[in-house]
């Protein structure tokens, strides 16, 4: 028995060592073969992995001022890329990546150029982007930058979509203030398409919506106290602009031609609802805060809350002039005056090109060589120029239209009524009793004036 058992280990023994042996010889009929690196590759020197590539901004927060279509200024702060007291812009400067992109923003504390401000903290939240802890921007969590100092945010933008960026120390008044600005990751390699490998479009606008209560403004810059409770902004604004400044703008004045789709970024960093209607067209709704709709959505109104973004996407499917505005009817006016606020208008032409007497980005009269040292009233900004003129007896007086609407000047005894003024028109009236005559614009009643005859 003992034989056999020494046999056994004997015939183990040696068929272990012979597997052993063969392993190197048998292994490619039990394993899939190693695959091949194509000839290209392995001739290509040059090949290497793939790096994210590096969006680099530097901002520097400090103070500034927001003019408005009235005449109003307001202090505001907000982020420049000037590294110079008092230039902040309102919004923010937008800031573009692709997806894909590593992205390092740096922001500076400067301080503000008006003396007698609190020399405040400061830090940027990337509204929207996932970003870790570190690079959060909350001071709770992670530290805020006092004057002097400086931080560099790193995330990567994961994400193709509309975002935003702002201040979120003491963010109920940092916010209203103007700390913010548009946050844009494109899609991938910059492609116009909404996303990666989404809908395409022929061109696009961000819009970021906001109202100013202009006595917080007031407040902080005197370093008075106020009641944080009490909100009652009087202005609204498109890109830091009211009506009818944004149809100056080409940033916020659309155009286009036939066949165009247009993508709108819709940002509401203000404290209210606003409510964006468009006339003459429905829009798909494609994107709600930076990720794509499982089904694009309808709509010619669409209601965005505080925080939140819209992508739309508009297919110019006939000509004409439109008005895009919130449907909330105090949005539309400036400091209680009407036509103003959140409205712009879109343009859709044929070709592309903007018809003789319908350029909304700019429509200035000239004035006649004859007239031009008489008495003179342009009407432009919705405003008659002379809220009150003083004349002699016996004087023309000559109105010009210089804005993209139809004006009247209309007597309030009727007196003198002009009827409709076409832009770049005029009408003239010969005063002969003296007296002061009120009058208005039957259009737009809330733009008043006189002529006072001596």
């Amino acid at each position: 028995m003992r034989k056999i058992f020494n046999k056994f280990l004997y015939i183990c023994s040696v068929s272990l060592l012979l597997a052993l042996l063969l392993l190197p010889v048998m292994s490619p009929l039990f394993h899939e073969p190693a695959q091949a690196i194509p000839s290209s590759t392995a001739a290509d020197p040059e090949q290497k992995n793939e790096i994210p590539a590096v969006k680099q901004f530097h901002l520097y927060a400090t103070d500034g001022t927001l003019a408005l279509p009235d005449g109003t200024s307001v202090y505001v702060w907000g982020y420049s890329e000037k590294n110079e007291k008092g230039s902040a812009t309102y919004p923010a400067p937008a800031l573009t990546v692709n997806e894909g992109d590593q992205v390092e923003v740096t922001l500076t504390n400067i301080g503000t150029a008006k003396k007698g401000i609190k020399r405040v903290g400061h830090t940027i939240h990337f509204h929207g982007l996932d970003t870790d802890q570190a690079n959060d921007g909350v001071p709770h969590t992670s530290k805020d930058l006092l004057v002097g100092e400086s931080f560099s945010y790193q995330f990567q933008a994961t994400h193709a979509g509309t975002y935003f960026y702002h201040c979120h120390v003491d963010t109920v008044e940092h916010l209203q203030m103007g700390m913010t600005g548009a946050f844009i990751v494109q899609a991938k390699d910059g492609a116009k398409a909404a996303w990666t490998s989404g809908p395409g479009f022929t061109k696009e606008y961000t819009f970021m919506l906001n109202e100013i209560d202009p006595v917080w403004h007031k407040a902080v810059e005197e370093g008075k106290k106020y009641d944080r409770t009490t909100f009652h902004p009087t202005y609204f604004t498109i890109n830091g602009k009211a009506y009818p400044d944004t149809e100056k703008d080409p940033a916020t004045m659309i155009d286009g031609k036939l066949g165009d789709k247009v993508l709108v970024r819709l940002i509401n960093t203000g404290y209210q609802a606003h409510a964006m209607h468009l006339h003459g067209f429905h829009f798909e709704v494609i994107a709600s805060d930076g990720r794509p709709l499982a089904s694009p959505l309808m709509k010619d109104t669409v209601n965005v809350g505080p925080g939140e973004r819209y992508d739309l996407l508009i297919t110019f499917d006939q000509d004409g002039s439109y008005p895009f505005h919130s449907h909330n009817i105090t949005d539309n006016t400036n400091n209680g005056i009407y036509p103003g606020g959140m409205h712009t208008m879109v343009q859709v032409t044929k070709d592309g090109k903007t018809p003789q007497g319908t350029n909304h980005h700019q429509h200035t009269a000239t004035l006649p060589e004859e007239i031009r040292e008489g008495n003179i009233v342009v009407i432009s900004d919705m405003r008659y120029s002379i809220p009150e003129l003083k004349v002699k007896q016996g004087t023309t007086v000559t109105w010009i239209n210089n804005d993209p609407m139809f004006h009247t000047v209309t007597s309030i005894d009727d007196q003198f009524d002009s009827r409709h003024i076409e832009p770049g028109k005029q009408y003239s009236y010969t005063f002969q009793e003296k007296g002061t005559f009120p009058y208005y614009c039957a259009t737009h009643p809330s733009m008043e004036a006189s002529v006072i005859v001596e």
